[in-house]
């Protein structure tokens, strides 16, 4: 079985003499580029869409090959090419508890699974833990044929992992924000107690999705320490109508070495784009 860890190869036009790694960020609300320079240690490039309809699979590959086919500094070869899945049909199995043969229960109970899915898996190895997903498997199909050679990812694994290895024992919620979803991730001792996705139309949605969150975890409004990820920032009415709620609220940062500087659009706040920029 293929999975989201495996590289995905054939003849490769991959140049391991390039210093350059490109990721890619793929929803059906978004789409996201970004190339990071290995020799200065900065971004060079960073490029986000966000579209006002969601799109379908097929609607996205096309707006993807149009973005390759329209963007000149993607006209190069790579060191490493990373793509990222980003959509709700994801869970996490602690691996004590995970077979492989049960794949398609992990995903049944919150999204319609069909017998043609293919289904990939993640390893969070110094957690024991297995993020179960969905990738985009037309989007794969072209970038094996576009670079020969790259590696995937589901966003959600990118995003628990760098939050297990930065938290300290105490216990967090961590709210990364979309135009159109946010996840909640709940750590407490170090370890993942909590991860799932919600979408929202308004910010009364957003709010009841979190307090009931917190409700159903038997934590306080007035002690837990909410931080905010993603696009979200002081000026939002999300942020807002949390502060009228929730006691400790702070803002996150993306704990990357590198510079992001000369880019198309630079991240809200320095935490936006969090899954993308912890890729490399």
């Amino acid at each position: 079985m293929v999975t989201g860890q495996d590289t995905m190869t054939k003849k490769s036009n991959i140049n391991l003499l390039s210093n350059k790694i490109l990721s890619v960020q793929v929803s059906l609300n978004g789409l996201s580029f970004c190339i990071l320079d290995t020799t200065e240690n900065n971004i060079v490039f960073l490029k986000e869409t966000h579209f006002e309809t969601q799109k379908n699979p097929i609607e996205i590959e096309k707006l993807v090959k149009e973005t390759f086919d329209s963007t000149a500094i993607l006209h190069q070869e790579f060191k490493k090419v990373n793509l990222i899945h980003q959509n709700n049909i994801c869970t996490f199995v602690p691996k004590g508890l995970y077979d492989e043969n049960n794949l398609t229960d992990y995903l049944k109970f919150n999204n319609k699974i069909f017998d043609s899915d293919f289904i990939a898996t993640d390893e969070i190895p110094s957690k024991e833990v297995i993020s179960v997903y969905i990738p985009f498997v037309n989007i794969n199909n072209y970038f094996f044929e576009l670079f020969g050679s790259f590696e995937y990812q589901h966003a959600s694994t990118i995003l628990v992992q760098q939050l297990l290895q930065t938290t300290d024992t105490t216990n967090k919620l961590y709210c990364n924000v979309s135009p159109t979803s946010f996840e909640l991730i709940c750590i407490k001792n170090g370890e993942l107690n909590l991860f799932n996705s919600f979408l929202f139309d308004t910010k009364e949605d957003f709010i009841y999705y979190i307090l009931f969150t917190i409700e159903q975890l038997q934590l306080n409004t007035e002690t837990i320490d909410l931080i905010l990820l993603g696009d979200i920032g002081l000026d939002d009415e999300l942020y807002s109508i949390l502060y009228e709620y929730i006691r400790n609220i702070s803002f996150g940062s993306r704990n990357t070495q590198f510079v992001v500087r000369d880019i198309e659009q630079k991240p809200k706040y320095g935490y936006n784009h969090f899954s993308l920029l912890n890729s490399f």
